[in-house]
């Protein structure tokens, strides 16, 4: 529930301490009587919408940081210790602490959700075995068995939204940085690379899943490479997402008798993988050694190329898509008049203007009385 009177003036109060600002100072920069703002730090008036606005842009803080009864989201540490990140890097974190403001607001306004993540996950073993042991336990969870995940990247971001409450967005990110994800305060969220090849997207996703269910995002991860390093929590969550995405009973049906071309192109098309990342996991599993491992690695004929899904995956690159729970909160509270268009805008990345147009009907309009005009739909 949003904070008391008392707490807003609490918080503004050591904001202005922190930061060295006095109430005269303050009050220049907002535009405030002074007077009228020693009233409101000292309850004799309340504070109003635009002040807390204006204060909280002056003391370099969001609004939600005065106005939530939630701590600061772990993140913004994360942003701030790292202030030698490009300026490209900053814009990714920056993207990342709105999507935990956000979350918080909502949750304030009564639009509360916690994303769910596995309880306990396994801890002993080598990274690799812990991986592959959360794959088939996310798989169990989800109540899919070894059964394709979907080919279309939407469908499958759709997917993992319903069975674990998660947000899932392709969004610009800098170059060399594939993604990152975050858990804080019962928001559990990746953001992928749009940039991307469609099938090291997909590796991303499961990347990603691995890190959140394995309960390694609770501050902030970002992959720049998710196939270069090898530190334990990526090497478990390379191990997932392999395991994840071709399970190992469905990999060794789909080849009882060897490895042609052709069954490479097929499990290219059906998996939507790469073609080192469907080498290494038939060398994982066992169906192939390493010589056939680099084989398969070295295959490079128009029968690979135009794979299965080929076309798909070509135009997926650069598709924008909003983290689908908060979106759908975000669009329940502006049903509900309690946000403006601001935040459905800034989580669209359009301009309120041009969002507003689209959800304002138009006036003077009359509704056709059936769809033969080609517009009533």
């Amino acid at each position: 529930m949003p904070v008391t009177p008392d707490m807003l003036r609490s918080r503004i109060r050591s904001a202005m301490s922190v930061r060295g600002v006095s109430q005269q100072a303050l009050a220049r920069a907002i535009g405030l009587d002074a007077t009228a703002l020693s009233k409101a730090l000292n309850g004799a008036r309340n504070f109003k919408s635009l002040e807390v606005a204006l204060i909280a842009e002056h003391l370099e803080l969001s609004a939600s940081d005065l106005l939530s009864d939630s701590p600061a989201p772990p993140v913004a540490v994360a942003a701030r210790a790292q202030p030698d990140a490009s300026p490209a890097l900053q814009a990714a974190l920056a993207r990342v602490n709105f999507l935990l403001e956000l979350h918080r607001l909502l949750t304030d306004l009564g639009f509360d959700w916690h994303a769910t993540v596995l309880d306990d996950p396994l801890r002993s073993g080598t990274a690799h075995d812990q991986g592959v042991a959360l794959a088939e336990r996310v798989r169990r969870a989800m109540g899919i068995g070894d059964n394709d995940l979907p080919y279309q990247l939407s469908d499958l971001c759709d997917l993992l939204e319903r069975s674990f409450g998660l947000d899932i967005g392709f969004e610009p990110l800098p170059d060399g940085l594939d993604g990152l994800s975050v858990a804080s305060d019962g928001l559990a969220a990746a953001l992928v690379s749009s940039g991307i090849s469609a099938t090291r997207q997909r590796f991303t996703i499961a990347h990603e899943l691995g890190h959140l269910m394995a309960g390694d995002s609770q501050d902030l991860l970002v992959d720049e490479d998710v196939f270069g390093t090898k530190s334990r929590a990526e090497t478990r969550a390379n191990a997932f997402a392999a395991a994840f995405l071709m399970p190992e009973r469905a990999v060794r049906t789909a080849v009882p008798h060897g490895v042609s071309e052709e069954i490479v192109a097929a499990l290219l098309g059906r998996f939507g993988v790469s073609l080192d990342a469907l080498a290494f996991r038939l060398h994982n599993v066992g169906v192939v050694n390493s010589a056939g491992r680099d084989r398969i690695r070295s295959l490079s004929s128009n029968r690979i190329a135009l794979r299965s899904g080929r076309v798909a995956d070509l135009q997926a690159r650069n598709d924008r898509r909003a983290p689908g729970t908060l979106l759908g909160r975000t669009i329940e509270a502006y049903v509900q008049a309690k946000v403006s268009v601001r935040p459905l805008a800034d989580l669209l990345q359009i301009h309120p203007d041009v969002l507003l147009d689209e959800l304002t009907p138009p006036s003077g309009r009359t509704t056709p009385q059936d769809d033969s005009e080609g517009y009533a739909l």
